[in-house]
């Protein structure tokens, strides 16, 4: 791994579910802290490093910047699977406009990790675009991180956590890359034996 897996913090007790339905901001936060920590042990590996920093959206120390909460529906099924993640990739950049998606690499954990990737000219109206049908299917868009040459963008949705970053840096190709990371358990223990491993997680 690249050395950044400090950055991870320890997950917070979980909050036991009132059977209300409703979900108490602690208990978000405890879901989504062990989102992220599987996700960074992740992107880790992917090396998405912005200014030094591991993409891992915490707003304190990384310059991310927290969404408010959006009065749309939020995600309530089970999963979804990968298929379902990759599909809403697929109808998204298709809705932005995007062509398809660049030649995908080959994952040492088969089904947790989900990419979609392209080396097109992305315009902004085409990013926000990408990210509006995005959060048409569900994704809930959690935080973004703008330090050019590099715009990120983080979303969850079930198990998911996504991010979308997007790279114009002068003298190389411009790049568009979704990334998803699954944080079920199988998933955290298969991240968690590649980095014991001293496997990077592609």
């Amino acid at each position: 791994m690249s050395g950044t897996e400090n950055t991870v913090e320890t997950e917070p007790e979980a909050v036991p579910d009132d059977g209300s339905g409703a979900e108490t901001g602690a208990g978000s936060r405890a879901r989504n802290r062990k989102r992220l920590k599987a996700t960074a042990v992740a992107l880790a590996g992917l090396g998405f490093i912005v200014g030094g920093s591991l993409l891992a959206p915490d707003p304190e120390p990384s310059g991310w910047v927290a969404e408010p909460a959006s009065p749309k529906p939020q995600y309530s099924g089970p999963g979804p699977t990968i298929e379902q993640v990759a599909a809403d990739f697929e109808a998204a950049a298709a809705t932005a406009g995007l062509g398809p998606a660049a030649p995908s690499r080959s994952f040492v954990a088969p089904g947790c990790l989900a990419p979609w990737e392209s080396y097109e000219h992305v315009s902004d109206a085409r990013l926000a675009a990408l990210l509006d049908d995005l959060t048409s299917r569900q994704w809930r868009l959690t935080g973004r991180h703008k330090k050019p040459p590099t715009i990120a963008s983080s979303l969850t949705k079930g198990t998911w956590h996504l991010l979308v970053v997007h790279e114009k840096r002068p003298g190389s190709r411009e790049r568009l890359s979704l990334l998803a990371a699954n944080s079920t358990p199988a998933c955290e223990d298969a991240f968690k034996q590649a980095q014991d491993a001293g496997t990077q997680a592609v």
